[in-house]
């Protein structure tokens, strides 16, 4: 193992199933996965057994702790279960714990923190605020954000995290995707979500939904590096795209398209 993998940390939170967290663990990092949902949190458990370097935490994060705080689950869409009812598949299920990110990860003696992702559907800005930006500073934090749904319930918008953020020495880019026209469905295929643009904050319009992206403001520039060159590489892999499926169907093509690309 490389020392650099071995010193990464990730911190996901609202973990759900694992997509997520489970590619960090495949790559040798330190995760530490939060997800209070009993149903999410079995197959979570279940795809993370294999991996000697996660914590699993079943519980809610917020900005404050709390014993017995009431959980509501969609029996239809298993991504959105939520602290507050915001669609109408939405009933109370049982009450969970609520933990603050800095005690617990202080708790659990963590040194360092690579990446933090937050995706609790609404409430991420007050997992944000609990968080110890004093002994932490991530390299990259990714943050949902819905602004009809977490002013309705939890009185912010996108604009109030990015100051928040901004006073702790990030710079803020925009992940922006369509308006959601359904949450997705278990093993069961439903209209993919549509995907926008990143762009640096502020858009010239108000987006419906995405992830906000924090970069520390002195690694702005290597961030739009970085950005540049991987947007570049989704468009040429999306314009040969046909090309790649005519290979594969073609016997010996893929032989004759390396040798011809690397000769």
């Amino acid at each position: 193992m490389r020392e650099k993998e071995a010193n990464n940390t990730l911190v996901d939170v609202g973990a759900h199933q694992g997509f997520f967290s489970q590619a960090f663990a495949q790559a040798q990092w330190h995760v530490v996965a939060f997800e209070p949902e009993r149903l999410n949190l079995k197959a979570l458990r279940e795809k993370m057994q294999e991996f000697e370097r996660v914590v699993i935490i079943p519980k809610a994060v917020s900005d404050s702790e709390s014993s017995a705080q009431p959980f509501y689950v969609s029996e239809e869409h298993f991504g959105i279960h939520s602290l507050k009812p915001f669609h109408s598949t939405h009933e109370f299920a049982y009450e969970v714990e609520t933990v603050r990110l800095d005690t617990t990860l202080a708790s659990l003696d963590i040194n360092n923190v690579s990446l933090l992702k937050i995706d609790v559907e609404g409430a991420d800005f007050l997992v944000l605020k609990s968080f110890d930006f004093n002994r932490y500073k991530p390299a990259l934090i990714m943050v949902e954000f819905m602004d009809d749904r977490s002013f309705a319930n939890f009185g912010y918008t996108h604009h109030e995290v990015v100051r928040f953020m901004k006073d702790k020495g990030y710079c803020t880019f925009v992940s922006e995707w369509n308006p959601i026209k359904e949450y997705g469905r278990e093993k069961e295929d439903s209209e993919p979500h549509v995907w926008v643009q990143c762009a640096p904050y502020p858009l010239n319009h108000e987006p419906a939904w995405g992830n906000l992206i924090f970069v520390p403001q002195e690694n702005r520039n290597r961030f739009i590096k970085t950005l540049d060159h991987y947007l570049s590489s989704l468009e040429f892999a999306k314009k040969t795209l046909w090309l790649r499926q005519v290979i594969k169907k073609i016997p010996g093509a893929a032989t004759v398209h390396r040798q011809m690309t690397y000769s």
